[in-house]
């Protein structure tokens, strides 16, 4: 399998398509590439999600939290192990352990809920924000970055099945430090065809874990230097149906970093304001001299 057909491949329906290899077992043959020979790490959230989601009664999910436990080899299949740890009236826990070669390279757990009437609302901190017809696509920007921008970071762009345009993309400084934020409008269009709101949850799981960490990388970005940076954790909570072909308000920031760690979290809201989810997110990140080997 190459880099380039995995990716290719990797279409909302593909995401999903995991193969039932026992009673709560699930198999994903197909992996899509981070762009650093590794699968990304949002596959890893959505398709356990959707794993737990095929034993799990038909309420959606309101929160999940997975940490990454090694990295992923894009050309082996991945197997989802799913424990049953409560079935409640109300609601029900799964654990999920992704394997390769025998050992265990994700591990999630999340909460599904059975919704009920009960008291609502919302801040309403929801900044006014451009539409996403009017703010520039991720390839303008990497674009027009120009050498401040790693080949390597517009190759992974080109490959990833969404779509992503970036408010106030004049304030991105590539190459040097910037504010700890990134406000960005998101979607996947090849989830158009799904009608299942649970599966729209899983395409978000999968699509949140993209471009999120740059927030905590910004603030620390220097000439001559590139930060490496990794996922260790992923939190999602959803608050609301949603749809994951259509356009996204994702506003992040990152509130920390220090000891080699990092600390991003982020709100997401659909066109008409409403809050649909949350996240947050720890990363490592180590800086490389890039001028050292030459």
């Amino acid at each position: 399998m190459t880099r380039g057909a995995s990716a290719a491949a990797l279409d909302a329906r593909t995401l999903l398509d995991l193969q039932q290899v026992d009673e709560r077992r699930f198999r994903s043959v197909r992996q899509h590439d981070n762009g650093l020979d590794a699968i990304f790490g949002g596959q890893f959230v959505a398709q356990a999600l959707c794993a737990a989601q095929r034993v799990t009664p038909p309420w959606a999910a309101h929160s999940c939290t997975g940490y990454f436990l090694r990295a992923g080899v894009v050309s082996e299949p991945v197997d989802y192990e799913v424990e049953i740890v409560r079935d409640g009236r109300r609601y029900a826990m799964r654990r999920v352990l992704a394997w390769q070669k025998d050992k265990p390279v994700f591990d999630l757990l999340c909460s599904f809920h059975d919704g009920e009437n009960g008291p609502a609302h919302q801040a309403n901190d929801v900044r006014p924000a451009p539409s996403p017809e009017d703010v520039a696509s991720m390839g303008d920007v990497l674009r027009a970055g120009g050498g401040k921008v790693s080949q390597i970071m517009a190759e992974i762009y080109e490959r990833f099945p969404l779509e992503l345009r970036v408010i106030d993309a004049g304030k991105l400084r590539f190459g040097e430090n910037g504010a700890p934020e990134r406000s960005y409008w998101l979607r996947m269009p090849s989830a158009a065809d799904i009608d299942d709101a649970r599966a729209h949850q899983c395409v978000l799981a999968f699509m949140s874990d993209y471009w999120f960490p740059s927030s905590a990388g910004a603030a620390h970005q220097k000439s001559g230097n590139t930060m490496s940076v990794a996922s260790l954790n992923h939190t999602l909570w959803f608050h609301a149906p949603l749809r994951a072909d259509e356009w996204l308000l994702f506003r992040t920031e990152s509130p920390w970093t220090g000891h080699g760690r990092g600390l991003v979290r982020g709100m997401i809201h659909d066109r008409t304001g409403r809050l649909v989810a949350s996240a947050a997110q720890e990363i490592s990140m180590r800086e490389t001299d890039i001028t050292r080997n030459k």
